[in-house]
């Protein structure tokens, strides 16, 4: 069926902030009775006794004084105290982590957040103490976390960053680090990515990937860095000269006037100036409102590197997309007795094949088609799993879908497998090539895609899983 044009919108998103100190993570001299104990931090020192023959930290030392990286033989001065310098977390002891505060010096630093910082907050899910749920809890990206006033307050995998929910817009939370995210070691990146120079220099999050497949973001290339293929920013960096339509890290542009946004359709982030009408912007940009109050210059092409990757294909690979929906987990055959959760791609990797498949509830052949799942999984649902996102409700062009209508939509057309929806919009991105549904079948635990059909194609998922499942 005819697909319409999504309206694309613009997500604003957050700064980061300049770290100024650190707790440190050193070493503690023994005391002796009647020696004078005292502590900073993390790190315990001890003033010596008149024939007493303990010996604190030397000058440059691991918990000896310092104003300055400088004035440490680790080149890691942290709150007044030498700290030590690392590599990984492996370096550190005492649950201590290697941190670094915007790209500088990594040094090892004993966390003290809540307990369930960085967990998932995905439908209302309630925090830990001293934990709010950063982002829309209905998105599967919203997660548990706490206010910043610098990178220390947050997990390694976390960064300080403007959330922009106060009423200056400048108030900081602990926020995943992700692609582009300054670091310093892999472990600070997380979920599976890991920490490169791009080949450029300073080192950003990233991910490995296979050249030629279609595994990185859409205005990155998969390029040899370090010895490994990663994701390189196609710009060049992950941070320009902070001028209009130079890729960016949060808040880090040229100007007070500029900020940072973000394309929801291509995930690129760009520096944009304020305007009131076009003539402000310049040739190739519309002043565009993205929020409220706001209007900020936006290219007319809707990206800013010179091209974009092309959409997933035969032989590309899928991250583990997550969507939030309703799975048969008591084997009943039902998914309308489920209650609605988080479901990746991953929670099937004990079956060969995945058959994803994008639908929308107005979509006529999405409905008869819907209708086959729980015959086809009958027969192979020992080798083969649906997984259903709808995109849209029943009236075309809505651009709206909510888990109310996805359970509607189950009690209707009786899906098998697992059925639900995606609130931030990622199947939009798929390539529908103008008519849905849009079947993908990917292998089970590669998430590499084997064959893409636009229709539900003759037999629908009962031929590919015959042709396809051993």
């Amino acid at each position: 069926m005819s697909l319409p044009s999504f309206s694309r919108t613009l997500l604003l998103v957050s700064g980061l902030v300049l770290a100024l100190s650190a707790s440190a993570c050193g070493t503690k001299a023994a005391a002796d009775a009647g020696d004078d104990v005292t502590t900073q931090g993390n790190v315990t020192g001890v003033k010596q006794d008149a024939g007493n023959t303990d010996i604190g930290p030397g000058a440059g030392e691991i918990g000896a004084g310092c104003t300055k990286d400088d004035d440490c033989k680790s080149l890691a001065c942290d709150t007044g105290l030498c700290a030590k310098s690392c590599a990984n977390n492996a370096e550190c002891t005492d649950g201590a982590e290697c941190i670094t505060i915007n790209g500088g010096n990594a040094f090892c630093h004993k966390p003290t957040h809540p307990v369930g910082m960085g967990l998932s907050c995905y439908m209302g899910q309630t925090c830990g103490k001293g934990l709010s749920c950063l982002g829309d809890d209905g998105s599967t990206r919203a997660v548990c976390t706490h206010a910043c006033a610098s990178g220390l307050d947050c997990p390694a995998s976390m960064e300080c960053a403007i959330d922009g929910s106060d009423a200056t817009g400048n108030s900081h939370v602990c926020r995943p680090r992700r692609f582009c995210s300054p670091c310093v070691t892999d472990e600070q990146c997380g979920g599976g990515q890991v920490c490169s120079d791009m080949g450029l220099g300073v080192r950003f999050c990233t991910k490995t990937c296979d050249v030629g497949s279609y595994e990185c973001p859409r205005y990155a290339d998969c390029t040899e860095v370090e010895g490994r293929n990663v994701c390189t920013h196609r710009s060049g960096t992950c941070i320009g000269d902070g001028t209009l339509c130079q890729p960016c890290a949060d808040d880090l542009c040229s100007s007070s006037d500029f900020q940072c946004l973000t394309f929801r359709q291509s995930g690129e982030t760009f520096c944009t100036p304020t305007c009131t009408a076009s003539a402000d912007c310049g040739s190739g940009y519309k002043c565009t409102q993205v929020s409220a109050t706001e209007k900020r210059c936006v290219p007319t092409t809707n990206h800013c590197v010179g091209k974009l990757t092309e959409l997933y294909k035969k032989g590309d690979i899928f991250e583990d997309y997550a969507m939030l929906g309703r799975v048969d987990t008591n084997g009943d055959g039902l998914l309308s007795d489920e209650e609605p959760k988080l479901i990746h791609l991953s929670d099937f990797a004990d079956k060969q094949v995945i058959g994803i498949t994008i639908s929308a509830g107005w979509c006529v052949p999405c409905q008869e088609e819907t209708k086959t799942f729980a015959a086809t999984l009958a027969k192979y649902g020992d080798k083969a799993t649906i997984f259903q996102i709808l995109i849209e409700n029943a009236t075309q062009g809505s651009g709206v879908i909510d888990l109310d209508y996805s359970l509607k939509w189950i009690k209707q057309f009786k899906p098998a497998g697992a059925s639900g929806i995606d609130p931030d919009g990622t199947p939009d991105l798929w390539n529908l090539a103008g008519s849905i549904p849009l079947n993908i079948l990917i292998d089970a635990k590669t998430r590499k895609i084997i064959d893409k059909q636009n229709g539900a194609g003759p037999g629908g998922w009962a031929t590919l899983f015959q042709q396809y499942t051993k």
